[in-house]
């Protein structure tokens, strides 16, 4: 644990910065400008793009890009806010990055369900622009638990009343109930079956994870991840369920306005399996940022036990073996980290 610890403490370094290395902003907001003014209706003139920024702790992966724009359309002033992320360039925290996969999950999420999500506007394929594919969403107006410093320390969160974490740790699991009692088939969810890896659901997730641990540790030796894997394998639960699983569900991948969840963001890691991989990826995420770094809890957050039982109320099923499914969200933070600390050497950073 003591990497990870390291890394979640004091690192300042951010997989998806990476296009910042080969591009300033001066330079993309040059050829945004250009990009955007094709896909603005026809009547258009005048674009102008303005406060271009790439956000003080966003994304551990892809690239986000904040900017405004304003311009006229048909004789009429227009305006609006955007969000760009963009693939990194170069070695990231994942083997392979499908940004269109990410753009087709909230695209349909928002025209196809109350899961609360961005507008989603454009997709760009084309990795000269940018240096890696890219997708255009709307920016609401929201705020988003900080990773860091964690959340616990500072700001809105820490700051908040008992009665308002309470609001917005239960609101946050009723979202993620809502997301799981989707009919994915129905709704066209299909594209997230990776046959490759096996069966469809968590026999997926596992094959996966087995091969990602290998390219991740980068040649370092990972025994304690070799028997945690092993024992998932040996002892996977006989659970046939499937469902829509979000893949990174914790607060920091929300937006809230008054302490109500108003964006679901971050897919990259969407696949399908069972709900009890989401929730104890939640519930792990948030005892990670808190106890196990050394930080009190949040007062205001109930308890695993009423965090249960608010699920199986907005769900409608019971939960089932989260022991195992905690300690594969564990198995899988850990990994992560693993990918991290092989990125942060490649570029010459020291862990």
């Amino acid at each position: 644990m003591r990497r990870v610890v390291v890394a979640a403490r004091g690192s300042r370094y951010r997989p998806g910065m990476a296009i910042v290395a080969t591009q300033d902003l001066d330079g993309i907001r040059g050829k945004l400008t250009g990009w955007l003014q094709k896909h603005l209706p026809a009547g258009s003139s005048g674009l102008e793009i303005s406060d271009l920024k790439i956000p003080e702790g966003a994304g551990h992966s892809n690239t986000t890009l904040l900017f405004d724009a304003r311009w006229t359309e048909n004789g009429t002033a227009k305006n609006g806010g955007f969000v760009a992320r963009v693939r990194p360039h170069g070695r990231g925290v994942f083997p392979e990055y499908d940004m269109r996969l990410q753009f087709r999950c909230m695209e349909i999420l928002g025209a196809r369900t109350d899961v609360p999500v961005p507008r989603m506007l454009w997709f760009e394929d084309d990795e000269k622009l940018l240096g890696g594919p890219f997708y255009v969403m709307e920016k609401l107006d929201g705020v988003v638990p900080a990773d860091n410093p964690p959340y616990a320390i500072s700001g809105w969160v820490a700051e908040a009343s008992p009665a308002d974490q309470d609001a917005l740790w239960r609101r946050s699991i009723a979202v993620l109930a809502r997301i799981h009692r989707l009919d994915w088939k129905k709704l066209g969810f299909e594209f997230l079956d990776r046959p490759l890896y096996g069966p469809i659901g968590f026999e997926q997730q596992l094959a996966y994870y087995r091969e990602y641990l290998g390219w991740a540790a980068g040649g370092r030796a990972t025994p304690e991840l070799d028997q945690t894997l092993v024992w998932l394998e040996t002892h996977k639960p006989d659970d046939d369920r499937i469902v829509l699983n979000w893949g990174d569900a914790r607060l920091s991948n929300m937006m809230y306005r008054d302490f109500a969840p108003i964006a679901v963001l971050d897919w990259e890691m969407a696949c399908l399996g069972p709900p009890e991989a989401d929730l104890a990826w939640f519930v792990f995420m948030n005892e990670f940022l808190t106890n196990a770094i050394g930080l009190p809890g949040i007062a205001g957050f109930p308890s695993l036990d009423e965090t249960v039982t608010e699920y199986e109320r907005h769900a409608g099923f019971r939960v089932r073996d989260l022991h195992y499914f905690s300690v594969w969200a564990a198995f899988r933070f850990a990994v992560i980290m693993e990918a991290i600390e092989t990125l942060m050497a490649h570029n010459g950073i020291e862990s």
